[in-house]
């Protein structure tokens, strides 16, 4: 259903069976935390901006790579600019053989915009993290409140079966009397209609019982056809008075939903700072060292190292692209 909410559904777990499961309060709680989509989704998003982080930490570390290379090559001088005849010296080199194998390393030694996207990446991990404690937490709420609610339709099935139990008793006395000729027929005819509301009352309170357990059976992932009986009776616990102030300190303190916030406005601030410091000269450090000839038997040791600052003096407007996108997001941050 478009616009349905992913805490309502889950990933069916196993193949229905002919048994009556039962189904404790605790059972499941266990089976929504294993299959619910809103859990499985967060986890999912966790584990992508897990990988943007190590992205992010990717531009910071060194990068070293080996390379084996062996070729042939044949050179016209003519097509390089040596137009002219010199005794001795053909006008086609080669084939000539090359041989290369070196170690290259490359790495960061300053790069403060980069220093920010990965403070803002970890921001950004440490929120996901907490966006997962609370759809667990969601998760829990949705299942124990369609626990409840379908023990609370099963209560219902039961009070209309006693309805019904009653004005059958009723209406057999109401005949039994007027059998007997001590009541009129409007006593059983008024009786027969109790009844009758009564059984149709028992007929929607049946149906509300086996919708509310097909909701229940979504969220936590039974098979389609799977039959089960809840076996944990509603607990009741009296409310322990708190003041607001104390709510308010508890949810700041642990609130997930709340933490996670937190963590996202901080990874805008940092990746606000690191658009603005785009407009800073980096320092990297590369370099290789190998052998190279004419073969693999004939070569002799090479190298070179060296360092690159970068000062940026004009991006065409990017940096300030960049910088106003960061602000935007900060603001609907805070």
């Amino acid at each position: 259903m478009l616009g349905q909410s992913p805490y309502s559904g889950s990933v069916v777990e196993g193949k229905a069976t002919s048994e009556v499961l039962s189904l404790d309060f605790k059972d499941a709680l266990d089976r929504a935390l294993r299959n619910n989509l809103g859990v499985l989704l967060q986890s999912d998003y966790s584990l992508r901006v897990r990988g943007q982080r190590w992205s992010e930490l990717s531009a910071l570390l060194p990068h070293l790579n080996a390379t084996v290379s062996q070729s042939v090559a044949q050179i016209d001088l003519a097509a390089l600019g040596f137009r002219f005849n010199v005794p001795g010296i053909p006008n086609v080199l080669g084939p000539l053989g090359i041989f290369q194998s070196q170690l290259n390393l490359s790495q960061s030694v300053f790069d403060y915009s980069a220093i920010q996207r990965l403070r803002g990446a970890k921001a950004e991990e440490r929120s996901a993290e907490h966006s997962l404690k609370d759809a667990r937490e969601l998760v829990v709420l949705a299942t124990g409140n369609a626990y409840l609610l379908t023990l609370s339709e099963g209560a219902r099935v039961d009070t209309a079966q006693a309805d019904v139990e009653t004005a059958q008793a009723l209406y057999d006395k109401a005949s039994d009397q007027r059998k007997a000729g001590v009541s009129p027929a409007i006593d059983v005819l008024r009786a027969q209609v109790e009844l009758q509301t009564r059984q149709q009352q028992l007929i929607v309170a049946r149906n509300d019982f086996a919708k509310q357990k097909l909701q229940l059976a979504r969220v936590i992932g039974l098979p389609p056809g799977q039959q089960f009986a809840l076996s944990t009776a509603a607990p009741y616990e009296p409310l322990v008075g708190i003041s607001v102030e104390e709510y308010l300190r508890r949810a700041y303190l642990a609130r997930p939903d709340y933490l996670a916030a937190v963590e996202q406005m901080r990874a805008a601030e940092a990746r606000r700072r690191a658009a603005t410091a785009e407009h800073y000269p980096t320092l990297d450090i590369g370099g290789y060292y190998g052998a190279a000839g004419v073969n693999v038997g004939i070569s002799h040791g090479v190298f070179q190292i060296g360092a690159t600052l970068t000062i940026p003096i004009t991006t065409g407007g990017r940096t300030h692209a960049d910088v106003l996108e960061a602000e935007a997001e900060l603001r609907q941050s805070r």
